[in-house]
């Protein structure tokens, strides 16, 4: 099975080209913003190193937050256009699962992410990353109280674990923060297309929201 994954939830723009458990291509470029105009390119870098056209692909693996709200519609967008006309699945993974299986740790682990506006996201999984809270979120105060009445002893790994760990106690940080592209498309290859449909996932509404029968609308079917 051939995967491409993409990953445009935050900072960071990310994609990973994996054939059969192998991986073929990965980078990482943090950008901050401007995810239009980087990923385009870095795909097609990727589709000249590997030989690979776009018509060979099973499945694409793509974050679908939570995350920035621009970051998360640029990698939808580009997800769905690159499928358009071919066979393969387009698999919609959340960031905090991708950041989980990212994480070299045999524990429970908590990935966060920095939401600002005094917020995080946050969710949890076990040892063997299946997941034991959804993605929330909500203040670092309350996330932690969240978590450790789930589990004592956890790590921590993210951009917002440190705000977290201010209010958890004793627990392990991981070094984490960004998200492995190769991760999701890992994760988009066990995955059930009907049950992991590339639609965002906000968890509190955007900043700012597209015009209504924009193109964002028409991608979603809405």
């Amino acid at each position: 099975m051939k995967i491409i994954a993409i990953d445009t939830s935050f900072e960071a723009c990310s994609a990973a080209i994996v054939s059969n458990g192998a991986v073929l291509w990965s980078a990482r470029k943090l950008i901050g913003k401007g995810h239009s105009e980087i990923l385009p390119v870095m795909v097609r870098d990727a589709l000249a190193q590997t030989g690979l056209s776009a018509a060979e692909f099973d499945r694409i693996g793509v974050v679908k937050g939570p995350g920035a709200f621009a970051g998360i519609r640029v990698g939808l967008a580009f997800a769905r256009a690159f499928r358009l006309g071919f066979k393969a699945n387009v698999i919609g993974v959340t960031s905090l699962e991708a950041l989980a299986e990212s994480a070299e740790c045999d524990c429970p682990i908590a990935p966060v992410f920095d939401a600002r506006r005094g917020q995080v996201y946050a969710a949890l999984f076990d040892a063997g990353r299946n997941m034991v809270i959804e993605p929330f979120v909500a203040a670092p105060r309350e996330a932690a109280a969240r978590l450790k009445a789930q589990r004592t002893e956890l790590a921590l790994a993210g951009s917002g674990a440190a705000l977290v760990a201010e209010h958890f106690g004793a627990c392990r940080i991981l070094p984490e923060r960004y998200i492995d592209p190769v991760c999701v498309a890992r994760i988009a290859e066990r995955l059930d297309p009907a049950q992991a449909p590339p639609a965002p996932l906000y968890l509190r509404p955007p900043d700012a929201a597209p015009s209504k029968g924009s193109i964002f609308d028409r991608i979603n079917g809405v």
